[in-house]
Formats: structure tokens, sequence, C-alpha cells
């Protein structure tokens, strides 16, 4: 695939990272606190074919979370650094092994939504951590399938933004 010039790459962050947040808050009860489960999660499986919307996880985890009742230096820099670090492996092991990848990176938020709960709310870690892993399981993991077949879908579209070869 070739790459996409900066002004669709930036667009695709930006669109990405405010459907991330757009659903994360409109869905929210379900999205904050103990036994969260955000849909929008089912869209981070993107980072395995897309590195540049590592990005769009980061912003659109901070953007959504100034809405969480928890918001503050944990949901605002934390989590989006936590993302940072569960997109950048899930790409990096996702590109050879996808639903491996997708797993360290469900992996990676279970454990950092845990530790961050178990903090600000006084729970036990441990106690937290199966919901959190198994919500993030079920989105990240089961988004792999949705989300190739959502690149496919669109790949059409996207060729009219990468420049020709000949360019």
């Amino acid at each position: 695939m070739g790459r996409l010039r900066p002004g669709p790459t930036i667009a695709e962050v930006g669109v990405v990272a405010a459907l991330y947040a757009a659903l994360t808050v409109v869905l929210q009860p379900a999205s904050y606190g103990p036994l969260q489960f955000r849909v929008a999660e089912v869209l981070k499986s993107l980072v395995i074919w897309e590195p540049h919307l590592i990005a769009a996880f980061v912003l659109g985890n901070f953007l959504a979370n100034l809405a969480s009742p928890y918001a503050g230096p944990w949901e605002l820099v934390f989590m989006p650094f936590a993302n940072l670090i569960g997109a950048w492996g899930c790409y990096a092991l996702g590109r050879r092994w996808p639903y491996a990848g997708a797993a360290l990176y469900a992996l990676v938020i279970g454990i950092a939504v845990s530790l961050m709960l178990s903090v600000l709310l006084k729970l036990t870690f441990w106690g937290l951590l199966p919901p959190l892993l198994a919500s993030e399981a079920i989105l990240i993991v089961g988004g792999v399938p949705v989300m190739r077949a959502m690149l496919r879908t669109v790949e059409r579209t996207r060729r009219r933004w990468r420049p020709h070869p000949e360019s």
C-alpha cells in the first residue's frame, strides 16, 4: 500500500480520534468505571495495518477521558500514555500476528485501567483486572476481523488519497 499524503493522514487521525471519543462519551456510563465496556475499543486494532492511527487512540482517549468522572492526571496523562504503549505494541506484534498484537493491546489497557481504578477507587487490582481484561479482549481482539473488513471496504476511497506512482 502506498503512503497517504500528509493532509489525508492528519484527517484520518482526526476522524478516528473523534469517532473514538464520541462513541465513548455517547455510550456512558458503560464507558467509565470498574465494569466498563467501551464499545469504541473495537477500533483499536486498526493500528495493526495503519500505524499512523496510533496517534488517533492517544488523542481520542484523552478527549474521551475529559468526560470521565475520574478526569485528572490518571485519565488525562497516564491512560493516553498507556494507549501509546499498547498501540505501538499492537502494531509491532500485530504486523506478523494480528490477534497476538490485539491481545497485547488489550492486556496493556486492562492492566492500566485496573491500576488506575485500584488507586482512585481504593479497590483491589486483582478484583478489577479479570472483568476489565475480558471486556478489552472481547472488543480489541474481536475487532480484528471487523476492522480488517472495514479497511477493505474503504480501500477504494483511500486509493484516491495516495499519490500516483509517477509523482
